[in-house]
């Protein structure tokens, strides 16, 4: 997930050089600030620095900052920004328009340097806690890995990035076999225990390489998205992750050690080959996993 800076960061947008400097010097010494003096280059500057705030012009030549808001809202990496208009506009019209397209706030020229900061400090505020509430609804209270809505999204991506770049991609799907009946034996308390610690496995060897993500995928199991991977490296992987788990002792209630195992099915392939869809890919290291349990649980099985 995204690493944030200790300073918000802020994307000033206004033709006017004097207007602009002035914003910057009321705010240098709190944020970081990014500055552009048009819509085309605010655009660009926004995907790339992807502030945490803009504050935009209104009125600029040949692109309004109606216009930019309209673009930034139509961009998916620049949706969600949180927009304030800083104008000299005051009729409730344009403010009425500013807010229908997405605006958040503004802010009047001239400037009150203590307005312009109370103002943006609330919204930071507001930006930090639905981040928050984002990064907890993506997030497994069990195994405090990602949960499977956040894999999805990520394997989507991952799979049209690999599609456009004729990259491999390769998946494993964990089971931790007779969960239900560890449960019945020992509680749901210790059962999450159990699932704790193979999460922290799986963490610990599958994740080889920046982007590589572990994620809770259902009621006993896991995912795990390796990117640049053949099915060899999926199976050693997995026969890694297999054997750490099957080493692994969990004191139950009585102090005595329990014995867990996992089955894992696994499947590479590139995407840009067409072979098969998301759907299809997830599916068939599903039918690997299954497979894999048929033959008596505890080993990894590969998609062929």
């Amino acid at each position: 997930m995204k690493e944030r800076l200790k300073k918000g960061t802020i994307l000033v947008v206004d033709d006017s050089r004097v207007s602009q400097t002035h914003l910057v010097q009321i705010l240098q010494d709190e944020y970081v600030i990014h500055a552009a003096s048009g819509g085309v280059e605010a655009i660009q500057v926004a995907k790339a620095a992807k502030p945490d705030i803009i504050l935009l012009d209104i009125v600029m030549p040949q692109m309004d900052g109606y216009e930019v808001l309209a673009a930034l809202r139509d961009a998916g990496e620049t949706r969600d920004i949180p927009v304030i208009f800083i104008t000299s506009l005051d009729q409730e019209s344009d403010e009425e328009k500013g807010l229908r397209l997405g605006a958040v706030d503004y802010i009047s020229k001239p400037y009150n340097p203590i307005i312009v900061k109370l103002r943006i400090s609330l919204q930071l505020k507001i930006v930090e806690q639905m981040r928050r509430i984002n990064e907890l609804s993506m997030m497994d209270a069990v195994s405090k890995l990602p949960n499977r809505r956040y894999f999805d999204k990520r394997l989507r991506e991952e799979w049209q990035r690999a599609q456009s770049e004729n990259r491999q991609l390769g998946i494993l799907m964990i089971d931790v076999d007779k969960l239900r009946t560890y449960n019945a034996i020992y509680g749901y308390s210790h059962g999450d225990e159990c699932l704790l610690a193979v999460a922290g496995i799986i963490s610990e060897n599958a994740l080889l390489s920046p982007g590589d993500l572990a994620a809770r995928w259902a009621y006993g199991g896991f995912a795990v998205l390796i990117l640049n991977a053949t099915g060899g490296e999926c199976s050693t992987i997995g026969e890694n992750i297999r054997k750490a788990v099957e080493a692994l002792a969990i004191s139950n209630p009585d102090g005595e050690d329990t014995g867990v195992t996992i089955s894992i099915g696994a499947n590479a392939i590139s995407p840009s080959s067409g072979e098969c869809t998301i759907e299809q890919f997830i599916s068939n290291a599903d039918s690997a996993l299954y497979l894999a349990k048929e033959l008596g649980r505890n080993q990894v099985v590969v998609h062929s």
